[in-house]
């Protein structure tokens, strides 16, 4: 596996001038870098333009109209987006790919099929803006390493991919799950046909997947799953009157990473009883053990434990029960938890709110602590942020 990050420059908002990439393995380690200058065979328009901002290209108009047409290149570029078992990756990319086409219309050229994942839509789901962000004000705003020229066709896709590097840091995930974690970024161009995907299908297929698939981890997929019904769970029925009712809870890694399903029904029980469940466990009232044992019969060590006992000690009232204890205060059983009904798709999604078109301020990444999820990935990101970064 490798990612593609490419950027397009155009004379004029449509005839490509310069084609520029970066080749990365999966831990963003350069492989190749190269960029080359193209002839658009038409006037540059980039300065004085009343519905647009001036750009200033790196190289001169000159070296362009001396470079080879668009054909010269055309197998070169059909032949490093196309190749095998590789991410593709760009900011606004789904105008790259429009360029693109336009340019294999204009010459008569067969289209080049790709699937892409469009670093502007991840931003903006990142930072919780609807509107779309400049790969200059993306990079500055999340403090990402900058390249030694803007609009210079492989600088730009380095810093595409210094942001999705970036990204990736903060929530400790790879490209893939980062791309799971946003329905709105990936999209395809085939056959001259260029589109996003379609955000509920994807979601369909989601869950179905968790509901009828045998992985039982909370991690990938089913980890955001979880975070989603975390948020859309609603309780059934009057309230259950118990000792948990007010209260938040956490329950040990230990048992919580490998009981999916069983996760997403205690969660139901305890919205039942009018608790919350919270994956910080030092910001909880009650934190429940669970007692598992390695392949060489040593008990296996729980770091949300370990950060509950030294909130403890730090003066904050956290009680400790154990798993069996919360089973019986909820009167059920671990198999109990596991053969009851699989959430509704209703739980786990919400419609997302239409996209901002206001001018807004420079943006800044919400620290809020009771956040919530649904359709706002950048909360789903201050979970993951909590959980994956913290685990306390």
């Amino acid at each position: 596996m490798r990612y593609l990050f490419f950027d397009i420059e155009c004379c004029n908002g449509k005839d490509i001038c310069e084609f520029g990439y970066v080749i990365t393995d999966t831990e963003f380690n350069i492989l190749e870098k190269d960029d080359f200058t193209i002839n658009p065979e038409n006037k540059f328009n980039l300065t004085g333009r009343p519905d647009g901002r001036d750009l200033y290209l790196y190289y001169p108009e000159s070296t362009y109209y001396k470079s080879h047409k668009f054909p010269y290149f055309y197998d070169r570029i059909k032949e490093l987006i196309e190749y095998p078992n590789q991410l593709i990756v760009g900011h606004a990319i789904i105008n790259d790919a429009k360029f693109i086409r336009n340019a294999c219309n204009r010459y008569n050229l067969g289209p080049i099929n790709f699937k892409f994942a469009d670093t502007q839509r991840m931003y903006s789901e990142f930072t919780n803006l609807r509107k779309s962000i400049s790969l200059e004000t993306a990079g500055e705003n999340l403090n990402v390493e900058k390249p030694k020229y803007l609009h210079k066709s492989d600088d730009d896709s380095e810093l595409t991919m210094n942001l999705v590097k970036g990204m990736c840091k903060e929530l400790e995930c790879s490209l893939e799950e980062l791309i799971e974690l946003c329905d709105s970024c990936s999209g395809k161009s085939e056959n001259f046909d260029i589109k996003y995907d379609d955000v509920e299908i994807r979601q369909k297929k989601r869950y179905e997947s968790a509901k009828n698939g045998s992985n039982n981890n909370i991690r990938g997929r089913n980890y955001r799953m979880f975070l989603q019904f975390l948020d859309g769970v609603k309780p059934q029925g009057d309230t259950i009157e118990s000792q948990l009712n007010g209260k938040s809870l956490c329950v040990s890694l230990n048992y919580e990473i490998g009981h999916f399903k069983e996760m997403l029904s205690l969660v139901q029980l305890l919205k039942n009883h009018n608790a919350t469940y919270n994956m910080k466990a030092s910001n909880n009232d009650i934190f429940v053990t669970y007692s598992f044992k390695n392949d060489e019969g040593n008990e296996r060590f729980c770091t949300r434990l370990k950060h509950v006992k030294d909130a403890i000690e730090e003066g904050k009232t956290i009680q400790i029960i154990s798993f069996e204890e919360l089973l019986s205060i909820l009167g059920v059983t671990e198999e109990d938890l596991l053969s009851m009904s699989f959430p509704e798709e209703s739980s786990f999604y919400k419609k997302p709110r239409p996209r901002q078109e206001k001018k807004t301020p420079k943006i800044t990444k919400s620290k809020t602590q009771n956040s919530t999820l649904g359709d706002l990935f950048p909360e789903l990101f201050e979970k993951l942020r909590n959980e994956i970064n913290d685990e306390k």
